[in-house]
């Protein structure tokens, strides 16, 4: 979604008596170029963002707009998005999600370590708010899901998962988990590293392509190893995530309690939502199907208590 030298507006979050006074651009579905779509001096109707929300137009573009006032109006719009009664928690949060992946998206497209965390930090705090809701279950949670494959849906999917477990195992106080919820975007960041030829590939990936891969959690750890703005337990997230307690997981073959439980929390819920989203070599399996597929064997070197404290939540309604 990112356009050199344009600042991204998101549709969901304008209204028609505030939308920003500058030249606006959508991009075309088919060349991907930026047309001019409504001049600054003409008003945005309701219609027009209704038409807008009917096509999928999810963004606008402009450039006569500084980038940091333009984060203030977002930050604003979502506060204000949040605590909006009228509208349901699906409504909510559905708006919520639209938003924050594109956001992400820019920011991981941009290959930039600081925008990411800049980003990481900004979303885990309004999605929280959502989540930790009494009336937001992990099975209403899943519902709401988006589940096409892309390194930012899943990253975003495994967050809100780690919020909504950490919170029913009481792992960490209420203040902590806008914490839990950064380590969660950022657990896959390593990613960044590994070409997206790899990444995206339609077929399994043949063993010299599979350690590639396997790298990432080290490539992440180097990433951010060295920053000030991350604590160790989301650093042992994105570095211990593919560990398992049997000694069966990467990069290192970590075991038991050598594992952070942040990173074992992470483990059992990006298992679960690899299962239920879609993958370049197959589609998505049912909840059922991903149950069942790790009550067989898939959840071998996961955190047990975790894992089933994870069933639990997921059926609740």
């Amino acid at each position: 979604m990112q356009c050199l030298g344009y600042t991204p507006i998101p549709v969901a979050l304008l209204t028609a008596d505030e939308v920003p006074a500058v030249d606006l651009y959508r991009k075309d579905a088919e060349t991907g170029r930026l047309r001019l779509y409504r001049a600054a001096k003409l008003p945005m109707k309701s219609e027009d963002l209704q038409r807008l929300t009917e096509t999928k137009t999810n963004w606008l573009y402009a450039t006569d707009i500084d980038h940091e006032q333009m984060q203030r109006f977002i930050r604003r719009k979502l506060d204000q998005l949040i605590r909006d009664e009228t509208l349901s928690l699906r409504d909510r949060f559905g708006r919520l999600n639209q938003v924050v992946e594109g956001i992400l998206a820019s920011a991981f497209e941009s290959d930039d370590t600081d925008e990411v965390m800049r980003s990481a930090g900004n979303i885990s705090a309004m999605a929280v708010r959502l989540l930790c809701r009494d009336d937001m279950t992990a099975g209403d949670l899943i519902s709401l899901l988006h589940h096409d494959y892309q390194t930012v849906t899943h990253s975003l999917n495994v967050s809100y998962m780690m919020v909504a477990l950490a919170r029913d195992l009481r792992l960490v106080g209420n203040d902590e988990l806008p914490s839990v919820a950064a380590a969660g975007i950022l657990h896959d960041i390593g990613k960044l590293s590994v070409s997206e030829r790899i990444l995206t590939k339609s077929d399994r990936l043949q063993r010299r392509e599979q350690r590639i891969a396997q790298k990432h959690p080290a490539l992440g750890f180097r990433r951010l190893g060295k920053r000030t703005d991350i604590s160790f337990a989301q650093l042992m997230v994105v570095y211990q995530h593919h560990e398992r307690t049997n000694s069966k997981g990467y990069p290192v073959g970590a075991t038991g309690e050598e594992i952070h439980p942040w990173a074992r929390l992470c483990s059992v819920v990006n298992v679960f939502e690899s299962l239920i989203s879609n993958r370049p070599y197959r589609g998505r399996y049912s909840l059922t199907e991903a149950i069942s597929m790790m009550d067989q064997h898939l959840s071998d070197g996961l955190d047990q208590e975790m894992y089933q404290c994870w069933k639990q939540s997921i059926r609740k309604k």
